[in-house]
């Protein structure tokens, strides 16, 4: 595919050596296709030169598209409907394979990956190997393009009367398993009169699924699930931004994700389902003082987030005695999601 090189600056000297597993890379990108390229960006201060090639299979992208230097830019073509990975050579420490982070799909425009992410030790999140996703009411032709992913596992974060009323379409091959985290229908949130109550109402949720029996249950299924099981895996709920964005950031760090780079996958939700054209008919059909209350509830905000990360501290004092005592994960299970989703060695520093 056609690739142009964008210069960048040259590297500074180098003083010390690189270890061949340690990934070089800072900072790597891919954005979303815009017509028919993609740009991928990097950033390897310790490299000269870095070459870059794609292909459709993140363990097989071996198509030169061409090179530029340790930090630098190339603009790619790529095929409509297809989504591609990119392998990022160093002259000098280990490769890194990065994609498209949305699927761009119309049927589901939160489904996204997962990976793709750097942590405080220098590894980086495994990129197509984990998905979250809204449910999965896919359109044929995104079904084809979901299949691609080898997806092994679709867990289902909704409730039965959700499950029921609009029933997953299973990716080819994935075993479809459901982990309630509401749990049963209690008693009913108080009414939604003004833009506060709508945002307390996720402020609150946010804090149940940290301190419910039914959330913690399903998270522990959940990530339990995800340790176990070979090739790749797909978690969603109904929107695929408050139970599915409350996993992944606990996953996300977890794995050791910077706090504002969790924060900032956690808004993508606003890019990907919010202003999707399906949500915002909804909310232009609305009055407009009902819309205003309404948009509380159809996003993602700072606060919702905050709010169960809040909770964790205070009930558990960190993630991992979150995921060790209240998810009740076993040492065992944490090493083995790290082993499967992330790469490269640790450098100790960010």
């Amino acid at each position: 595919m056609l690739a142009i090189a964008t210069p960048a600056a040259a590297a500074p000297a180098r003083s010390l050596p690189l270890p061949a597993a340690v990934i070089p890379f800072t900072s790597a990108t891919v954005t979303d296709p815009a017509g028919g390229t993609v740009t991928v960006s990097w950033s390897a201060p310790q490299a000269r030169s870095v070459r870059v090639y794609d292909g459709t299979d993140p363990a097989h992208a071996t198509h030169y598209v061409g090179a530029s230097r340790g930090t630098g830019k190339l603009t790619v073509h790529v095929p409509a409907a297809t989504r591609e990975y990119f392998r990022l050579v160093p002259d000098r420490g280990a490769p890194l394979t990065i994609g498209q982070r949305s699927l761009g799909l119309a049927s589901d425009p939160n489904l996204r990956d997962v990976g793709g992410y750097r942590t405080t030790s220098g590894q980086w999140v495994r990129d197509g190997v984990l998905y979250r996703s809204a449910a999965l009411s896919l359109t044929p032709a995104d079904l084809k393009v979901v299949n691609a992913l080898g997806l092994r596992e679709d867990a289902d974060l909704r409730t039965p009367d959700e499950a029921t009323a609009t029933p997953d379409i299973v990716p080819a091959r994935a075993h479809y398993d459901d982990f309630n985290v509401l749990g049963a229908q209690g008693t009913p949130a108080a009414p939604i009169t003004s833009e506060a109550d709508a945002q307390q109402l996720l402020i609150d949720g946010e804090r149940q699924m940290v301190l419910s029996d039914s959330a913690q249950q399903a998270y522990h299924d959940l990530f339990t699930t995800l340790a176990h099981t070979p090739g790749a895996s797909l978690y969603h709920c109904s929107a695929g931004k408050d139970r599915t964005g409350w996993a992944t950031a606990v996953l996300l760090t977890l794995l050791g994700v910077p706090s504002d780079v969790v924060m900032h996958d956690y808004l993508l939700s606003n890019q990907y389902y919010f202003d999707s054209p399906s949500v915002q008919s909804t909310l232009a059909a609305m009055p407009p003082a009902t819309a205003a209350i309404y948009k509380h509830v159809l996003d993602v905000e700072p606060a919702y987030l905050q709010a169960g990360l809040d909770q964790v501290k205070a009930s558990y004092g960190s993630m991992t005695n979150y995921a060790l005592r209240g998810l009740r994960l076993s040492p065992a299970t944490l090493a083995l999601l790290r082993a499967k989703l992330l790469t490269g060695a640790p450098t100790g520093r960010a």
